[in-house]
């Protein structure tokens, strides 16, 4: 949106030099069409490095709607560890987190990558304490309101192969699974990333 938006601002602005100093001299105009420039490439470099940050202005309208027409759910937690895995394609990273009560959370999707660490900008999940916001009827997240410390993976593990997804070693979006401890689930993948390395190419 951002982009569409630069993108028009630009057309505009260069069509109304054009017509403001269409009858100056080549020296003239060639000194507007620099400064011109050197604005543009100026606020282009502000655009592309300006920090990714989770709360953005348009996400918090779409709350705020959402919150007035009673279509968000809310649900809090609190994690002691956490451990990821590289999502394949585009389906966005996987985090393991194990809470305060043994359970391990699972969170997974593309929303994930707005609060991990990029160049200017510290990392925001995953942290100790934080509420899951989702739409009451899609179910899909809508925003994670990030508390306490920041928690650093104590793995990075590979993506799921299409085994895994086969074969069901891979738990939606919000599963809270029960039967496996941190520990357990942390050392199968460190497993499965070591038996990967060994098979030749």
């Amino acid at each position: 949106m951002l982009g569409l938006i630069f993108c028009l601002a630009f057309a505009a602005s260069g069509v109304a030099v054009l017509l403001i100093f269409r009858h100056a001299s080549f020296g003239v105009l060639a000194g507007v069409l620099f400064a011109y420039l050197c604005v543009l490439i100026l606020v282009a470099a502000v655009m592309l490095n300006y920090p990714r940050t989770p709360r953005q202005v348009l996400v918090n309208d779409f709350i705020d709607e959402l919150e007035a027409r009673d279509r968000l759910t809310c649900a809090s937690f609190v994690v002691d560890r956490a451990f990821r895995v590289e999502g394949a394609r585009a389906e966005g990273p996987h985090y393991f987190l194990e809470l305060e009560d043994g359970g391990i959370f699972h969170l997974c999707g593309n929303y994930l990558y707005n609060y991990e660490p990029i160049e200017g900008a510290p990392r925001h999940f995953p942290c100790t304490r934080f509420t899951v916001r989702r739409h009451a009827e899609a179910g899909y997240v809508v925003d994670l309101v990030c508390g306490g410390l920041v928690i650093e993976p104590e793995i990075e593990a590979p993506p799921f192969t299409a085994q895994d997804f086969a074969e069901g070693r891979v738990p939606g979006d919000g599963v809270i699974l029960r039967d496996i401890s941190f520990d357990q689930l942390s050392g199968e993948r460190i497993a499965a990333e070591l038996r990967a390395a060994s098979r030749p190419n």
